[in-house]
């Protein structure tokens, strides 16, 4: 009676798991079938065509603005500024005194020795009559000559220190500023101010590292501002035969016609590094990275049944340059192949695409 009891509890717990687990397989089932009637996974992008252009591939250096007419008006003397002749920001012409320093102590000096020169040429012209009629010695004319030669040369002497105390434009230019007044006191070696030219014409002055670029006189570079920002072409004029000793780099000048640009100011020059080549443009988008190099998403047709298209297949490229936020490469491309733009950076290697905008050249 007992093993009875026992059989009839085993039966309906068999029975019971039985209809669980038959229950429960056919939700399994039921859920499968429904996940396999849903379409595979693909991204969204949008695609540019390759093209292709001639290149050639450029260096940026820094160079500097020099005017050919340019000069720091500094004091030859120590003496007090007795008159400022040009205000500063005004065009001087060649010659014209802009500082005169205090000089009529020297000025007196010049006189009494051009009096006294006065009288020993009198005296000098009486004693050569006198010695053609041998009534003087050869020593009292010998004397009053040599006394002459002196005397000339101390005028002489008193002139060259008198141009020094008035400081003259060494040719037609703007002055810059200054800020002295008359009445202060210049030492020797101060500086005024600067005389800048009133041409067009400015030297470019830049360095070019050994092995970078090979340039001639008659070449022609590009130059920009610090903006980016294009100012025009410069053509080369000089380029040094020796390289110097510190940063192994030769000393080139280029030549331009733009007055906008100033004393001084830095500038970027572009210089060719290698000849023209043939290159893929590619958009900055478009390219991708990984551990092993760059990369870009050609857009292939996918297989004849598959739920999109178009299949997305990786081709490495080598990236030789990036000019106006386009890359330049070479690689397994061809003209006119699609390649993925936005959105690129969701696709892997064989994963299925879906165009979403077609636009040539984004």
């Amino acid at each position: 009676m007992r093993i009875l009891s026992w059989l009839i509890t085993l039966l309906v717990c068999l029975t019971v798991t039985g209809g669980l687990a038959g229950f429960k397989y056919r939700q399994i089932s039921e859920a499968m079938a429904m996940a396999a009637s849903f379409p595979p996974p693909y991204s969204v992008v949008t695609a540019t065509s390759v093209e292709q252009q001639e290149w050639t591939a450029v260096r940026r250096l820094t160079g500097t603005v020099r005017a050919p007419q340019f000069v720091e008006l500094t004091a030859e003397a120590t003496g007090r500024i007795i008159n400022l002749a040009a205000a500063a920001g005004t065009v001087v012409a060649k010659g014209d005194v802009i500082v005169q320093l205090f000089d009529d102590d020297l000025k007196a000096q010049q006189e009494a020795l051009s009096a006294d020169l006065s009288l020993v040429e009198l005296q000098l012209k009486r004693t050569r009559q006198l010695r053609n009629d041998g009534m003087a010695s050869q020593d009292q004319l010998d004397t009053l000559e040599a006394r002459e030669l002196s005397l000339k040369a101390q005028i002489a002497a008193t002139e060259a220190r008198i141009s020094r105390l008035a400081l003259r434009a060494p040719f037609t230019g703007k002055l810059g500023i200054y800020t002295q007044s008359v009445g202060d006191l210049m030492q020797a070696g101060d500086q005024l101010t600067t005389l800048h030219g009133t041409g067009d014409r400015r030297w470019i002055d830049f360095k070019i590292p050994q092995g970078v670029a090979r340039v001639a006189v008659g070449d022609s570079v590009r130059l920009l501002s610090l903006d980016r920002e294009i100012i025009g072409d410069a053509k080369i004029t000089a380029v040094a035969d020796a390289l110097g000793t510190g940063l192994r780099a030769f000393d080139v000048r280029a030549e331009v016609n733009d007055a906008r640009l100033r004393h001084g100011e830095l500038v970027l020059i572009e210089v060719r590094t290698r000849q023209p080549e043939i290159v893929f443009t590619l958009p900055v988008p478009a390219v991708r990275w990984d551990t092993e190099g760059p990369h870009v998403f050609v857009l292939e047709d996918g297989k004849p049944d598959a739920y999109v298209p178009l299949e997305a297949q990786l081709r490495r490229i080598n990236v030789i340059g990036e000019e106006h936020s386009v890359i330049m490469a070479q690689g397994d491309l061809q003209v006119g192949e699609q390649i993925a733009l936005k959105g690129a950076f969701k696709l892997s290697d064989g994963g299925l695409v879906k165009l979403a905008t077609a636009s040539a050249g984004q």
